[in-house]
């Protein structure tokens, strides 16, 4: 017997192309979707280029169309054995689509979680599967253009980081005036008004921090693999936060600096890290402190749009909140409850371990949960 696998598209690709990969025995597969989700199906069309694809565009909202297209298709395929993945678009088309197939006895209605496991329906079994990081990207539209393996640093960079945030400690707006910088040349010296200072030479990855403050002046010099991504830009904050992921077991792979393109090769995001958790992906976004609530407006969307309503975010921080932070950082963490998005902060949990859980106790928490749509 023939078969045919019929997959509504919407918004979200993702749970197509796993019910598509998981039927390799089909000799047909129909995708329908609306004119606003023509792009996803298109991009899922890509992914299998070896199989016989037919896509039907449908309205999304008129119960007229979709009845009759729903009618159509299952008068065609009325002897083929048929599997209908009725996980996207909308829930019209789902409604309809099973109202319509469930006549005939060699149908199988699936469902894909965010977790990537496979449901059919009627026989109530399950089962789960799997997609590449990057082809997850791909069918969003947005691919991950480069990006830096935890694998790549060294026992000198994480020795240097405790030293960098040492010597941030001393005083934290003088490093912060020496290190927050868009452009470095191959070698220079940053110096602020109090009289701070870095010097740096790249070819030597090499760097000597000078710090000021009430009370004396303090001297270091820094060398390590990757100082430079380290020492600027918080990107020693960055690094300690995917240390501390790589103690839990459910993550796989962990990237850092992760750049966004779009399908013409230009800059969209950047996300600070992102790790392999289990069937889904983690997002995080790491400040050392809130200045603009904006950032977690900027991070979920880039979580969405890059990767689905199946990932996870947790936006970290670094910094205790002080008498001048303390309202702007309690409206932020009520934005990302909000938003769904797990938070953390370094400063909080170290002062009280006991109220505070582990960051990998709340991602791990997090895995057992369902995303809200």
């Amino acid at each position: 017997m023939n078969k045919v696998h019929i997959a509504l598209v919407g918004g979200q690709p993702v749970p197509v192309f796993i019910g598509l990969k998981d039927d390799g025995q089909a000799n047909l597969i129909v995708l329908v979707c609306s004119n606003q989700s023509k792009e996803e199906a298109n991009r899922i069309c890509q992914q299998f280029p070896k199989r016989n694809i037919i896509i039907y565009e449908c309205s999304p909202i008129n119960l007229e169309d979709i009845e009759k297209l729903a009618n159509n298709l299952f008068k065609e395929y009325i002897d083929y054995e048929k599997t209908i993945n009725l996980t996207s678009g909308t829930k019209l088309w789902s409604l309809t689509f099973f109202h319509v197939f469930n006549k005939n006895e060699h149908t199988h209605f699936i469902y894909v979680d965010q977790t990537n496991t496979i449901i059919d329906i009627l026989l109530k079994k399950s089962h789960q599967s799997m997609i590449e990081t990057f082809k997850r990207f791909e069918l969003y539209g947005t691919p991950l253009s480069s990006f830096r393996s935890l694998n790549e640093y060294t026992q000198e960079d994480y020795r240097v980081i405790k030293s960098i945030e040492y010597i941030r400690n001393k005083n934290r707006y003088e490093f912060f005036l020496l290190t927050d910088k868009k452009e470095l040349h191959d070698n220079g010296v940053f110096t602020t008004e109090r009289g701070s200072k870095i010097e740096y030479d790249t070819a030597a990855k090499w760097a000597k921090v000078t710090i000021k403050n009430d009370i004396g002046v303090l001297k270091k010099e820094l060398q390590s693999e990757h100082i430079f991504d380290l020492l600027f830009n918080t990107g020693w904050f960055e690094l300690k936060t995917a240390k501390e992921l790589r103690q839990n077991q459910a993550i796989r792979n962990i990237w850092l600096n992760c750049k966004f393109t779009d399908v013409d090769g230009n800059p969209k995001n950047e996300i600070d890290i992102i790790a392999e958790l289990g069937n889904r992906l983690l997002f995080v976004e790491c400040k050392t402190m809130i200045h603009d609530t904006t950032d977690i407006d900027k991070f979920r969307s880039a979580l969405r749009n890059f990767s689905g309503t199946s990932s996870t975010g947790i936006f970290v921080t670094n910094d205790k909140p002080n008498n001048n932070s303390r309202i702007r950082y309690e409206h932020a963490m009520e934005k990302c409850k909000d938003n769904d998005i797990l938070t953390f902060n370094f400063g909080l949990r170290r002062n009280n371990p006991l109220s505070f859980p582990h960051i990998n106790d709340l991602i791990n928490n997090q895995i057992l949960t369902q995303n809200k749509r």
